[in-house]
């Protein structure tokens, strides 16, 4: 009899301990969460992925800590990322990444994450001086695309970035040959900008807002934003289709990622709740007041993005020669 209710004890025991383990794993996340940032504080990657933050605290009753790793350009960042143990208590926001491999800085492939969620996308504007001869840039892709090393393009940081990309996949798209064109890296979009504003340089891609005190001043002008609309801050600058024809949205991106082999259950919640947070009044206005973009893909179709603009940059790179 002893013997029996001692054996009653261990199996209701061992019971409670296995149920308990499952319990837990169905709880996710009965911990806080880091979230990943690979840039410093105080940027837009930054900004952003604070906003989500809160909003996944408030959905999921866990802190979601932003740790910032934004050395290396970006790259330790998203290395963490990668190398996180698949359980959900560490995601990141991934923002272009494809060129890294290209310039050699790291091996990072589509493969490397588990996409959730994208949602920010800031189109690249093609700045030139006010009185620049281009007036429109169907002119300027034409002018540049028959004497390539006349015309300095400033980059802004390094030319492998995305505002740089976004103009040389245009100049790709329009037969310009990049291995003749002059990109000239520098230190950041407003040093560019003001540089431009000098007349040092005859174009600067970057995005439309950081370019917007100048334009304002009248002194640089935007020939076109690569997005599919007008901003709403500047209804006077036409979009790329509206001048080329070409369907074409070019520029920065954001989105919530993990590493490869999360769980699909856990990846599931996260990507309801980037979601609910996104459709959020809250949260599209704190966006929209920043001069953020939106832009929402699913998992699914966040993960063809990934796939389709890993394929562009590494044909547009190899044709810049970098």
């Amino acid at each position: 009899m002893r013997k029996t209710k001692l054996l009653a004890t261990v199996v209701t025991t061992v019971a409670t301990v296995v149920c308990g383990s499952f319990g837990a794993q169905a709880a996710w996340p009965d911990r806080p969460v880091t979230i990943i940032v690979p840039a410093g504080a105080g940027g837009g990657t930054d900004a952003t992925g604070r906003l989500l933050a809160a909003q996944l605290k408030d959905i999921f009753g866990q802190n979601f800590n932003v740790v910032n790793q934004g050395q290396g350009g970006g790259v330790i960042g998203i290395t963490s990322i990668v190398q996180a143990a698949p359980d959900g208590y560490t995601i990141g926001v991934l923002y272009n990444y494809a060129h890294y491999k290209e310039l050699g800085q790291a091996d990072f492939e589509v493969s490397s994450f588990t996409p959730i969620a994208q949602y920010n996308f800031d189109p690249a504007g093609f700045q030139v001086k006010a009185d620049s001869p281009f007036k429109n840039i169907t002119q300027a892709l034409d002018a540049i695309k028959a004497d390539p090393a006349k015309y300095n393009i400033a980059c802004g940081g390094g030319c492998g970035g995305s505002w740089p990309l976004a103009v040389a996949t245009l100049m790709y798209d329009w037969g310009v040959d990049l291995g003749k064109v002059n990109m000239i890296p520098g230190k950041g979009a407003a040093a560019a900008i003001q540089e431009l504003a000098a007349g040092g340089v005859d174009v600067v891609p970057c995005s439309i807002p950081e370019a917007g005190p100048l334009i304002q001043a009248g002194k640089v002008l935007s020939l076109a934003v690569f997005g599919d609309k007008r901003l709403d801050a500047f209804p006077d600058i036409p979009t790329l289709q509206e001048e080329t024809g070409k369907a074409l949205s070019l520029g920065a991106w954001r989105g919530v990622v993990g590493p490869a082999g999360l769980p699909q259950d856990i990846a599931d919640k996260l990507g309801a709740a980037v979601k609910k947070i996104y459709d959020s009044k809250q949260f599209q206005d704190a966006m929209t007041s920043r001069g953020f973009g939106l832009k929402w893909r699913d998992s699914k179709d966040f993960k063809a993005f990934m796939v389709n603009e890993t394929t562009n940059v590494k044909v547009v790179i190899k044709a810049l020669g970098l």
